[in-house]
């Protein structure tokens, strides 16, 4: 599967529509504005619908449907359209990692895991693009530093030796961004050594990959590192073609002549202030950082805290308060006490720093848009931002005042431009091509530079504010947006809050929505309790509110929530668990929201692991002959076929077409698919219900019309409809009507070439009989 950052085909998926038959729009790319209209990036100059939907996600024909009732036409048209959201499984798929890469984005992509601390199961993480700029920009040289270099590039794995405080974890950053390391990951100081050895020579085994660089800051197995493990280490990542740095003290007790080798002993570090001045010429300029060193008072202070402290750390840090303190005002002139009063907090991490500078209202609500909607859009990002503003405003929060009591000026919108905000922000825009069933799209995203800033800015907002009730009705607004991507970054958003105050997003929040005739609402809280099922003191309440809600025969919503919950939140880890409960759930008497969520459910499992689709199809072939269960399978069954897609990048054929229909092409290669495949279409076509004929029948000509342009898909299609007919003159019978219709007089758009081949493989079975 593709992620979110891989350049897709840029070619269109499905061709335009054919009046009102062929299939409902999936979620349209992310909009070029928010939703009420292309208004400056800034704050809003009055009332309007600003950041919320500009259309009705959670009405009839849309992937949140209410439910309802009318004459079975009516039905059928809305079942219909509900029913036939072509490549939406993959959709959902992709904009699910997207969320969780982006807002909880130092973990490693896709489920990598390295089973190296204490035996259990620990993420690799990598180290924060905003810590490599700045050690890429504004590292200061100490003296012998080529010499350095030169030692590092003798071997795969350096121990580099310096006394506290002179910049040792610094140099080694330096250090492998200099050898052209594609990735650098920073492991924990418990991490087993031997195991990852082991964890490099499986890496090697399965070829060589991208050049990856490790570094373990002061090992806590140190004492145990001897010439058996460090010669097996170094081995290892010659293969792998990695490399490794451990930090130790002066006074690490290495003993053994074997590790001397590998040993780098760091030069004494630049001056302090040369350190303070390199970091100024990065954030500011060298212009700039000249006219801020002349400024009054300005040497003293860097003299005062520089002897206080002469760590490269604290002359990093301080120079990182002047240049805030500097861009925090229009003439440049930094409030030096208050760079005091935040330097004597030292011991607080930067990032509250940082968030404190934000004194604005309006920056404040756009920083948190942006944890929110990390890597999405900046229109998406620029109308989240005002409808937060819009809601505080009406509210009259003074919270948001500095410490001093001092209520900023409100800017007009056109006072900051995009590129400062980003600088105070510490983000940057990124290109995009996020994932749409019609190809790839391209667009500009917004990012944070720290991957670590999204949930801990989300989780910031929500402790030191009193700001709950307007967050979560912030977050149902973005719920609601036409764009999939919101909605799914809105859920585990709120995920991301519950896993800090799950009882209260419970009571308040999740549990209403699991009833909620929305299906995007539903589908939010199965975005959320995804989140909350990775931490393991409430994966077993997840486990527990999932078999509770599918239990409550009386309320068929929340059943339909824990179908999405069972396959979204549980079904990564479980999946034939999923399976089971939503083959289970299909004995509900005939009710749409189930029917579809099961269908939904079953598309997103089959989109994360294809070989599962001998499970599912089996479970729902046996459940085809439980009569209470026909109604939901069969609608199921033909929501999997239109969602379920392959993307044809990943297959041998030249296809046209950038996505296939997965169920379709995996019974044409797999002969043991290919039984209840065929069972389960000819008992949709040949139902009496007028819902599963008309789904199927649409479902049908979708095919038909992806495989009018796309002549090695309309090879397999040929195939099933071969296999259809055979020894089936009722469904052969269906058939030729359908292709018939396809390149009727009434069509706007025939599919000539596929009714043609279509109508030939069903004249040569009836010739043959």
């Amino acid at each position: 599967m593709t992620t979110p950052g891989d350049a897709g085909p840029a070619v269109t998926g499905v061709p335009p529509a054919e009046g009102g038959a062929g299939p409902a729009p999936g979620p349209a790319a992310p909009p070029a504005a928010g939703s009420d209209g292309p208004a400056p990036d800034g704050p809003p100059a009055g009332d309007g619908a600003g950041g919320g939907s500009s259309g009705d996600p959670g009405g009839s024909g849309s992937p949140g449907g209410e439910r309802a009732a009318g004459d079975p036409a009516h039905d059928a048209d809305r079942d219909r359209a509900r029913a036939t959201r072509f490549a939406q499984g993959m959709l959902r798929h992709d904009t699910v990692r997207h969320a969780f890469a982006s807002i909880d984005g130092d973990l490693v992509a896709g489920d990598k895991n390295v089973f190296l601390v204490g035996g259990g199961r620990a993420p690799l993480r990598l180290v924060s693009p905003l810590v490599l700029e700045q050690v890429r920009k504004a590292f200061a040289e100490p003296a012998g530093w080529p010499e350095v270099r030169a030692a590092f590039g003798r071997r795969p794995l350096a121990i580099l030796r310096g006394p506290a405080g002179s910049g040792k974890t610094t140099a080694a950053l330096r250090l492998l961004l200099g050898c052209s390391v594609d990735r650098t990951y920073h492991l924990d100081r418990t991490t087993d050594l031997g195991a990852l050895a082991a964890r490099l020579e499986a890496d090697a085994e399965e070829g060589p990959g991208e050049p990856v660089g490790y570094l373990v800051d002061q090992p806590e197995d140190r004492a145990t590192l001897d010439g058996p493990l460090v010669r097996a280490l170094d081995g290892a990542l010659h293969r792998a073609g990695a490399r490794l740095v451990l930090t130790v003290d002066q006074e690490s007790g290495l003993v053994d002549p074997e590790l001397l080798g590998h040993v780098i002993d760091l030069p004494d570090p630049p001056e302090p202030a040369a350190i303070v001045r390199r970091h100024l010429d990065w954030r500011l300029g060298e212009a700039v950082a000249t006219l801020l060193l002349s400024r009054r008072g300005v040497a003293e202070l860097i003299n005062e805290q520089l002897a206080a402290d002469g760590a490269c750390r604290a002359a990093a840090e301080l120079a990182a308060a002047l240049a805030d303190a500097a861009e925090a005002t229009a003439s440049g002139a930094p409030d030096l006490d208050l760079v005091r009063e935040k330097l004597a907090r030292r011991g607080e991490e930067d990032f509250e720093i940082w968030v404190e500078n934000l004194d604005d209202p309006f920056l404040r609500c756009y920083a948190v848009a942006l944890a929110v909607l990390n890597g999405l859009p900046q229109e998406d990002v620029a109308a989240a931002a005002r409808g937060l503003y819009r809601r505080l405003g009406v509210e009259d929060y003074a919270v948001l005042a500095t410490a001093d009591g001092h209520l900023p000026r409100v800017r007009e919108p056109y006072q900051v431009p995009r590129r400062r905000r980003l600088a105070r922000l510490r983000a940057q825009a990124v290109p995009v091509r996020l994932y749409s069933p019609h190809g790839r799209v391209p667009a500009e995203g917004l990012r944070f530079k720290d991957p670590g800033y999204p949930r801990r800015l989300i989780q910031h907002a929500w402790t030191e504010f009193p700001l709950h009730s307007v967050l979560l009705d912030w977050l149902d607004e973005l719920v609601e947006n036409p764009s999939e991507h919101v909605r799914t970054h809105a859920g585990v958003a709120l995920g991301v809050l519950a896993d800090r105050s799950f009882q209260y997003l419970l009571d308040h929040k999740l549990f209403g929505w699991a009833g909620a005739p929305e299906a995007v609402r539903r589908t939010a809280v199965a975005h959320a309790l995804k989140v909350c099922v990775q931490n393991p003191e409430l994966r077993g309440r997840v486990r527990n509110l999932a078999a509770g809600w599918l239990a409550e025969a009386s309320n068929p919503l929340r059943q339909a929530t824990a179908a999405r919950v069972y396959a979204v939140s549980l079904g990564g880890g479980e999946p034939l668990v999923a399976i089971d409960a939503l083959a289970r759930l299909c004995v509900v008497d005939e009710d749409l929201d189930i029917a579809f969520a099961v269908g939904d459910s079953l598309s997103d499992i089959l989109t994360e692991d294809g070989r599962l689709a001998a499970v599912v199809l089996g479970r729902l072939h046996t459940a085809l002959a439980d009569h209470r269960a026909r109604y939901a399978v069969l609608l199921a069954f033909m929501s999997v076929n239109e969602q379920f897609v392959v993307e044809t990048e990943t297959l041998a054929e030249a296809a046209v077409m950038p996505n296939w229909p997965g169920l379709l092409v995996q019974a044409d290669r797999e002969p043991a698919l290919r039984a209840p495949f065929v069972a389960l279409w000819r008992a949709a076509l040949n139902e009496a219900h007028p819902v599963h004929r008309a789904v199927a029948e649409v479902v049908l000509q979708l095919w038909a019309r992806l495989t009018e342009v796309d002549p090695p898909l309309r090879e397999v299609f040929v195939r099933l409809v071969g296999a259809l007919a055979d020894g089936d003159r009722r469904t052969a019978t269906i058939l030729r009507r359908q292709a018939v219709d396809w390149s009727g007089p009434h069509s706007i758009t025939p599919f000539n070439r596929t009714t043609a081949a279509v109508t030939a493989e069903l004249d040569r079975q009836e010739s043959a009989r």
